[in-house]
């Protein structure tokens, strides 16, 4: 069941990005689809082969100028799912030392990562980040996981999350920047003036991966916390004040797409204000009502 739940996000993060790619980038439309044949044969036949998610999350750090939009948004998420499935597999087979300093060492590294996407401009760099961040939540949740004795819900919840919110953030903010063509953050003031839907649905995405009550990501925030403080107060403070940091990382995003003026966007695709509208929708039926998410992940686990 594990092996499906992670092909499935693949999947889902795969025909977004070729309905993205087909609007704005055509030429990697062939090259997402030869990727994706490859990975989906990984995770069956062993989990360590999904280590070749370390050359995808790599490739935007060193080849972030060189490599367009598209393919950033497809190496960010597919190698964050894929090193989801490692670790997740890891954490099951092996009983692992310093477990409790891994936990602190990762809530640091979020607070650190934080930080410095609160005063990154340049987009792509701000994106890197934020799923770098991400990804780190998926370590310390089953960290967490590890020390409480039971992984369950806390070692899918994250990830399941993530693959929602943020598609979300990185599709609709490649539409308000029109492909990266608007390389800064700052450029998009006023861009729900713009694109009001897709701006919209940009600012559930950084509400919910800000960990705002009521969207998704918060719910994956809440069994961190509250399997953390049962567990050691230390990590749950470190977390809290992690949690807080990202709340102005990425409320960043909703201030700037809706102070200003802008311009009309050229053009308004359809097919992705739909896609983008039942990611948005997704964010808040799985925030509003978390028990639909946690019966689809006990079934993995």
């Amino acid at each position: 069941m594990i092996d499906i739940f992670f092909a499935s996000l693949i999947l889902i993060t795969f025909f977004s990005m070729s309905i993205y790619s087909f609007f704005y980038e055509k030429k990697d439309f062939l090259y997402l689809f030869i990727i994706s044949l490859i990975i989906l044969p990984i995770i069956k036949i062993n989990f360590y082969a999904s280590l070749l998610s370390i050359l995808f999350l790599l490739t935007p750090v060193f080849l972030l100028k060189k490599i367009d939009y598209t393919q950033l948004t497809f190496f960010c998420m597919y190698g964050s799912i894929l090193m989801a499935y490692f670790l997740l597999e890891f954490f099951l087979a092996y009983e692992l030392p310093y477990i409790f300093w891994i936990a602190i060492a990762t809530v640091i590294l979020i607070c650190v990562l934080g930080i410095m996407g609160i005063f990154e401009d340049d987009l792509k760099k701000y994106l890197v980040y934020s799923n770098a961040i991400q990804l780190a939540f998926v370590l310390l949740d089953l960290s967490v996981a590890k020390i409480a004795g039971k992984i369950s819900t806390l070692g899918t919840v994250q990830i399941f999350n993530y693959t929602f919110a943020g598609l979300l953030l990185f599709i609709t903010l490649g539409i308000l920047s029109e492909d990266n063509k608007m390389k800064k953050i700052s450029s998009l003031y006023g861009s729900y003036y713009r694109d009001k839907y897709n701006s919209i649905f940009s600012i559930v995405s950084a509400l919910s991966l800000a960990g705002l009550p009521g969207l998704n990501i918060f719910v994956s925030e809440w069994y961190l916390f509250k399997t953390s403080f049962m567990i050691n107060l230390t990590i749950t403070i470190f977390g809290v004040f992690a949690a807080l940091l990202l709340f102005v990382m990425y409320f960043k995003i909703a201030n700037i797409l809706l102070v200003g003026d802008g311009k009309p966007l050229k053009r308004n695709i359809k097919p992705l204000v739909y896609l983008n509208g039942i990611f948005a929708i997704i964010c808040v039926l799985f925030g509003l009502l978390p028990q639909i998410q946690i019966y689809i992940l006990n079934m993995v686990l």
